[in-house]
């Protein structure tokens, strides 16, 4: 009797270990921030953390669970290559070019798995665990898996490392578990529609545009091998009996091939449709959407090129006199549109500091650095969009 009495509380201890430890190892919230682009909110950011810290050296090297969540408050939304080009330039910034050259498969996975333009509401998840990798999920629906435990920490590195996407930004994520109530609140009320989680879930029936491409090229051979058969049954005619054989086959191959073309039409047709009904009417923006298909080579053509660009812009900022002499200090993030020789069309100032001749020198580097290097043949498109950001920061 005894016995099973001290077997009941020996099972009883373990549970409640187990149970003690699961809730600790849960992810608690360490800090939230608003990320502002181009003066007006985009999203608000969570970070979770199984320890709380105020360190990003200690969160970065830690591998313990985490999750990373944003959810959007940009009443147009958020385009697709414009979510896509923050991450790009936030990990070619804050990690090492030989993690970017060993990642890249992985960042052109995680960048084809968002098909379509964010909304208000819309609430995007990087979960990690270790040695399971880094699941992907918007409004709760599971779009897909990175495996490994190298590329979270990317990730996090655009929020908290050495250039993220603005020092107030990083201090609120930093926040220690220390989040106001206001912020929190805010955030808890903003949850998508039952509407809008279904037309998430169609993303993965959508073709992403590596795969449209694939199907583009197909299309052209399709269409390339018609008109070499249509041209070899026109030859047919005027040979002799023993080439019937042969111009049968060539109008079968002709037949399959328009067959071929028509099929991929009609599913190019179906993508287009869906995709119609899952996009809210916009701005002008919704041009964005239109986003060429990634590969790991104009991912990291991108990167480096960005990555050169702001080395030279970073070679020409002068800290202002009269900032210095009243010690101040602050971050400004420069837009640029450049065109395919380095131009520039324009410069526009995405986060401004509140010392405004700290925006007037970041605006006078990025003039003195033009013209940039031509576009390499890896990026596409007639005209290029980068953001610099700058820190302006007093020494000892």
């Amino acid at each position: 009797m005894r016995l099973k009495i001290t077997i009941k509380l020996c099972i009883s201890f373990l549970l409640a270990s187990i149970s003690l430890l699961s809730q600790a190892a849960e992810p608690q919230l360490n800090g939230m921030a608003v990320h502002i682009d181009l003066g007006k909110e985009q999203f608000i950011g969570a970070l979770y953390t199984s320890t709380l810290s105020d360190n990003p050296d200690k969160l970065l090297t830690s591998n313990q669970p985490m999750r990373m969540e944003l959810k959007i408050v940009a009443p147009e939304g958020i385009a697709t290559r414009r979510f896509s080009r923050w991450w790009i330039e936030g990990m070619a910034i804050n990690n090492s070019p030989a993690l970017l050259t060993e990642q890249a498969d992985n960042m052109v996975k995680f960048d084809a798995l968002f098909k379509g333009r964010f909304v208000a509401n819309d609430e995007v998840a990087f979960s990690y665990e270790p040695g399971k990798g880094v699941n992907i999920t918007v409004n709760d629906v599971f779009l897909g898996n990175i495996a490994g435990d190298k590329f979270f920490p990317m990730l996090l590195r655009t929020w908290i490392g050495k250039v993220p996407l603005s020092s107030d930004y990083k201090d609120g994520i930093l926040k220690n578990g220390k989040v106001s109530e206001d912020i929190k609140n805010r955030f808890a009320k903003l949850k998508p529609s039952a509407a809008r989680i279904a037309e998430v879930a169609t993303w993965s029936k959508l073709k992403s545009p590596a795969d449209l491409a694939a199907e583009k090229e197909k299309e052209k051979e399709a269409k390339e091998a018609a008109a070499l058969a249509a041209a070899a049954k026109a030859s047919s005619a005027q040979t002799s009996s023993a080439d019937s054989a042969a111009a049968k086959l060539a109008a079968q191959k002709a037949e399959q091939a328009k067959a071929e073309a028509a099929k991929l039409a009609a599913q190019k047709a179906a993508a287009a449709a869906v995709a119609t009904t899952t996009a809210p009417a916009t701005s002008a923006d919704d041009e964005d959407d239109d986003k060429p298909a990634l590969t790991a080579q104009t991912l990291l053509a991108r990167q480096f090129y960005v990555s050169d660009q702001l080395k030279k812009i970073y070679g020409n900022v002068r800290y202002p006199k009269r900032a210095l002499e009243r010690n101040q200090t602050g971050s400004v993030r420069v837009a640029i549109v450049i065109d395919r020789k380095g131009n520039v069309l324009k410069t526009s100032i995405a986060q401004a500091s509140e010392v405004e001749s700290l925006n007037d020198a970041a605006l006078q580097a990025v003039g003195k650095s033009g013209p940039f290097s031509a576009l390499p043949d890896a990026i596409s498109g007639t005209t290029f969009e980068f953001t610099a950001p700058l820190k302006f920061t007093l020494q000892n």
